[in-house]
C-alpha cells in the first residue's frame, strides 16, 4: 500500500511555502510604493530587511506598516546616512511622515529624533497650508467715502443724491449732478476674530490625535495670524501650546505638539478650565472657543457644567465611543455653540475652518 504521508507536505513545509508567498506579496507592495498587507509575526531580522527595502524604494507607507509590527527593527535602519535619504522623500510622504515619527520617536536618540521631527513638522505644515487656502478670514462690508476702485451701494447713493437735490425740481438727470461726495462706497475690511482652540492629544501608537492637533493648530495659526488666539492641547492635563498674547511662529506651534508625550489618559474638565482661563484674557466682546475631542474622558470630573462658562463653545466630535458623543453634544448645547461630528481625522481641519469663518 502506498504511504500517503510520504507525499503530503509537513506542517513546517506548509508554513515555509506560505511564508514565501507572503514575502512575494510584501516585496511586490514595497516595490509598487504601496502600504504592505498585514504581515504575520516576523523576527527582528526579517522586519529590518523589509524596512531596508522600503527605504531603498522610498516607500514611507510601507515603513509605517512595518513599524506597527516591530518599531525597534525599523528604527535600527534609520541611521544618520539613511535619515539623509529619508529627508529627500519625507516632504512628499504626506501623513505617513508624522505617523512614522510618532511610531519611532521613543526608540530614537535625541539627535535622530530632532532631525526626524523636522521632517514631520515640514510635512504637517505643507498639509496645513494647503488646507487653510485662501479666503478663510472673511470680509466685513463697511460704508465709507468713495475712492476709485471701491464698490458702491447704489440704493444708498441714490437716496443721498435725492436728499440733496431740491424737491421742487420736477426732473433731473442724475448723471449730470452726482458728486463724488454723494457716492456711498463699500469698503471691505477683514473680520477680526478672537478665539481659543482646545485639542485632544491623548496618545496612541501612531499619534493620530497628535497629528490631528498639529494640523488643526497650524490651520488656525495660518488663518488667524493677524488676530488674537490661543491653543491648548490636552491629555491627562492641559498644555498651553500658544498663549493668547504670545508671538510665535507656526513652525514652533507644530514642534511643541510633536514633542508631547503619548499619554492615553484624557482630562476634558481640566482642559476646559484652562480654556476658560485663557478666554478671559482675550480683548474681545465676542470671544469663542472650539474643542476637538471624542468626549470620552477617563480622568477628571464631568466637563459639561464648565461649558456654561463660555460665551460660545463649539465642538468637533472625533470618532469614538457612543457615550463620548453624548458628552460632546451636551458641551455644544450648554456652550451655545455648534456641534459637528466627523468620521475621520482628515475631516477636522475643514470643519474647523467652517466654524472660524462665522464663529458667532
Amino acid at each position: 500500500m502506498r504511504d500517503r504521508t510520504a507525499t503530503q507536505p509537513s506542517g513546517e513545509a506548509v508554513r515555509l511555502f506560505g511564508r514565501m508567498d507572503d514575502d512575494k506579496l510584501i516585496e511586490a507592495a514595497i516595490k509598487a510604493g504601496k502600504a504592505i498587507p498585514r504581515i504575520s509575526k516576523r523576527d527582528f531580522t526579517d522586519i529590518k530587511r523589509l524596512a531596508e527595502m522600503a527605504l531603498e524604494y522610498e516607500n514611507l507607507p510601507a515603513l509605517v506598516s512595518l513599524a506597527k509590527s516591530n518599531r525597534f527593527a525599523v528604527s535600527s535602519v534609520l541611521n544618520m546616512d539613511n535619515l539623509v535619504s529619508l529627508g529627500r522623500i519625507a516632504g512628499r510622504g504626506g501623513i505617513a511622515t508624522p505617523q512614522l515619527y510618532f511610531a519611532l520617536k521613543g526608540q530614537l536618540d535625541e539627535e535622530r529624533r530632532k532631525i526626524f521631527r523636522r521632517f514631520a513638522r515640514d510635512s504637517l505644515l505643507r498639509i496645513s497650508l494647503r488646507m487653510a487656502g485662501e479666503g478663510l478670514r472673511g470680509d466685513v462690508p463697511v460704508r465709507s467715502e468713495y475712492q476709485p476702485g471701491y464698490e458702491f451701494d447704489l440704493e444708498e447713493t441714490i437716496e443721498r443724491v435725492m436728499e440733496r437735490l431740491s424737491e421742487s425740481v420736477p426732473m433731473i438727470r442724475l448723471s449730470d449732478d452726482i458728486r463724488t461726495s454723494d457716492i456711498v462706497a463699500i469698503e471691505k475690511r477683514q473680520r477680526k476674530k478672537s478665539g481659543i482652540l482646545i485639542i485632544d492629544a491623548s496618545g496612541s501608537m501612531m499619534g493620530d490625535k497628535n497629528i490631528n492637533a498639529a494640523i488643526a493648530a497650524a490651520v488656525m495659526a495660518y488663518s488667524m495670524r493677524h488676530d488674537q488666539f490661543g491653543v491648548i492641547a490636552f491629555n491627562n492635563r492641559p498644555i498651553v501650546i500658544k498663549d493668547v498674547n504670545e508671538k510665535v511662529a507656526v513652525q514652533k506651534i507644530v514642534d511643541r505638539i510633536l514633542e508631547l508625550e503619548a499619554i492615553g489618559y484624557t482630562n476634558i474638565e481640566a482642559a476646559l478650565r484652562k480654556g476658560r482661563e485663557l478666554m478671559q484674557t482675550l480683548r474681545s466682546r465676542l470671544p469663542w472657543a472650539v474643542i476637538i475631542t471624542d468626549g470620552a474622558y477617563n480622568q477628571g470630573g464631568d466637563p459639561r457644567p464648565l461649558a456654561r462658562d463660555f460665551k460660545k463653545l463649539h465642538v468637533v466630535n472625533l470618532p469614538g465611543k457612543k457615550w463620548g458623543r453624548r458628552v460632546c453634544m451636551d458641551l455644544a448645547r450648554l456652550g451655545g455653540g455648534r456641534y459637528v461630528s466627523v468620521q475621520s481625522y482628515f475631516e477636522v481641519p475643514r470643519q474647523l475652518m467652517k466654524i472660524m469663518r462665522a464663529p458667532w
